[in-house]
């Protein structure tokens, strides 16, 4: 993936995030997760550039089917931060339970968060009870 992309999905708090998965497994493609980790600098892909302490899980179901599109979802909320998000890894679950974990898939995925000012960092000011 080149480094200077700049076309990746962006959100914001209220979004939802929103990411397909093709998957096939024979006994069934069940829960499926998608691990994605905050990039401490755009365009930083290596293991140094992950802030270990932003992770985002997006969640989806891929209803037992041995071949399916499944779209893991999130909405964003006030505690995620701003910035770039890398895809690092995938858990699969079949639908007898098995689970496969799919590290670093490839291509990557990357997705941004932004901060547009809807957080609640401006007070409302209470001005009395109305008649």
């Amino acid at each position: 993936m080149p480094r200077d992309r700049v076309d990746l999905e962006t959100y914001s708090i209220d979004d939802v995030i929103r990411v397909p998965i093709v998957l096939r497994d024979n006994d069934g493609v069940a829960h499926v997760r998608a691990v994605f980790r905050r990039l401490r600098y755009a365009g930083e892909l290596g293991p140094r550039g992950l802030d270990p302490n932003d992770t985002i899980e997006l969640r989806g179901n891929g209803n037992g089917q041995q071949q399916a599109t499944v779209e893991v979802t999130r909405k964003v909320a006030d505690e995620h931060e701003p910035g770039d998000y890398l895809c690092v890894s995938l858990q699969v679950y079949d639908s007898h339970g098995n689970v496969v974990i799919i590290k670093t898939p490839s291509p990557s995925r990357l997705f941004r968060i932004v901060d547009e000012g809807k957080r609640d960092d401006k007070k409302t000011e209470f001005l009395g009870w109305g008649d």
